[in-house]
């Protein structure tokens, strides 16, 4: 019940995510909700807050041999290993958008690609990447899918990243 976008430009990346936290029927809004800084890593996540703060905890602590799709999937593969171990029979769900190393990437599970443009993850994807597709920016773009899906919600968190 998020979204998270991204624009890939020649100068710069720009990330960015809605604020909303859902449990239950009630809502709160956090800015590190679904973006965090870790270990040379900028990590967007959609999905379910369990596994979004155990992958922070694993990230703390580890990180892809090198920015390329082949090295997240033994990544994820590696998260799902010790998710595992930690609390039991674990199928990988959430979405991610990670930042390594100046480069993009689109996880969903081991489905890996990366990223040169824009895109976005979450319920609102369909509105940010409507948006996107326009021209409009990071933030535009998550405003728009706050505006029109009822399960993303403003304030707008964005982080920049110089090439």
């Amino acid at each position: 019940m998020s979204v998270v976008a991204v624009r890939v430009n020649n100068d710069k990346i720009v990330i960015g995510a809605d604020s909303i936290i859902v449990s239950g029927l009630t809502q709160e809004k956090d800015k590190l909700a679904k973006l965090n800084k870790v270990n040379d890593m900028v990590v967007g996540d959609v999905g379910d807050a369990q596994e979004g703060a155990l992958f922070l905890i694993f990230c703390k602590t580890r990180k892809p041999r090198e920015a390329s799709c082949e090295a997240f999937v033994e990544f994820m593969s590696e998260f799902q290993d010790w998710l595992n171990d930690k609390i039991g029979d674990a199928k990988l769900e959430n979405h991610y958008i990670i930042v390594y190393k100046k480069k993009v990437f689109n996880i969903e599970g081991f489905f890996i690609r990366e990223v040169k443009d824009y895109t976005a993850i979450g319920v609102g994807m369909d509105f940010s990447l409507s948006a996107l597709y326009l021209g409009s920016t990071v933030k535009e773009s998550i405003e728009a899918a706050c505006h029109l899906s009822v399960y993303c919600e403003a304030p707008v968190n964005l982080i920049t990243i110089d090439k």
